[in-house]
């Protein structure tokens, strides 16, 4: 049975009595003094309790963070207390008025100058972005930052914050490989596709990032749910797209349009009737740029039906 400490006897004399070291984070053996245990650290909050304040005492406040305008390092006051209750007594109106004084003075002097309030205004676009499109938080913090350099380099000066938010936003999927189109990202902004397009080239060129190349299969989930395929059709696009890999016919190709063909021949190997018309507005593509990539698929793998292709992948990647 482990013990308190996470030991159950020294390894040495095969004493179960320990003494634990606050200061080292040592447990060490009561009887030879063996060390057992080291760095045994306590991971939680620091605590701190005052009268009246059994609630809420942790004294620290939340990690560093870039969707904070200063990334969580500044001082902010807490709440209030007006009336009397399990948290304190009921403070007087005149010191209630002069805490407000302060919390407003505070608050000012973190968006003092022009570019905090710059990025104060960003954060916020950002987040509100973030919240429509249900992007992870890991990814609106690599966007904060991509925007904060861009601010540092006066890059957002003339232009809309939202387009530089955007742009940012997008290249954050690109490198996390989940992506969103440019015509999905820009109707959420309710900018234009071709000044998203000037912002976000900017950044690449301006701040020097090299976005990776971007996966087609990333978009396959995205599309067949949309037309409503269940999942088995979107894992046989996946497969469809890591046959095309192996043969080395991705490079060049529209990663969008591509997917869509490739979610377009899974349904009809699953016996799904379909139009490229409801893969295109799956996808939010014109219908056009289906059948072109259909059409290239079929020429570059080298099938006449959906049937031949079901054989090839089954021979080529084992699906089973």
């Amino acid at each position: 049975m482990v013990g308190i400490f996470g030991v159950d006897k020294c390894p040495i004399c095969g004493s179960s009595q320990f003494i634990y070291n606050r200061r080292t984070g040592e447990v060490i053996c009561k009887v030879c003094g063996y060390v057992v245990k080291v760095a045994n650290i306590d991971m939680g909050p620091e605590w701190r309790s005052f009268e009246g304040d059994e609630v809420d005492r942790a004294r620290t406040g939340p990690p560093q963070s870039p969707l904070i305008t200063d990334r969580g390092m500044g001082t902010v006051l807490g709440n209030i207390q007006t009336t009397p209750g399990e948290r304190g007594y009921k403070i007087s109106e005149s010191r209630r008025r002069e805490i407000q004084r302060i919390k407003t003075w505070v608050s000012r002097t973190i968006s003092a100058s022009s570019q905090e309030r710059n990025l104060q205004n960003a954060i916020n676009i950002l987040q509100k972005l973030g919240e429509k499109l249900d992007v992870p938080k890991h990814i609106l913090e690599r966007a904060a930052e991509i925007y904060r350099k861009a601010l540092e380099k006066d890059l957002v000066r003339g232009r809309a914050i939202n387009s530089i938010v955007a742009a940012a936003l997008y290249l954050a999927l690109r490198e996390y490989q989940n992506p969103r189109t440019f015509k999905s990202m820009a109707k959420y902004v309710g900018i234009s596709k071709k000044e998203l397009g000037r912002c976000y080239r900017l950044l690449i060129k301006e701040l020097n990032i090299k976005p990776p190349v971007i996966n087609p299969a990333s978009y396959v989930r995205s599309i067949a749910s949309k037309a409503g395929f269940p999942d088995e059709v979107a894992v046989l696009a996946e497969k469809i797209i890591s046959l095309a890999k192996a043969r080395r016919v991705t490079a060049g190709k529209d990663p969008v349009g591509l997917a869509a063909a490739a979610v377009y021949y899974a349904a009809l190997i699953k016996g799904y009737k379909l139009t490229q018309r409801d893969i295109a507005n799956a996808a939010d593509i014109t219908e056009v740029t289906v059948r072109n990539r259909c059409k290239s698929l079929m020429d570059d793998l080298g099938f006449k039906d959906p049937q031949e292709l079901d054989r090839m992948i089954k021979r080529e990647i084992k699906l089973e």
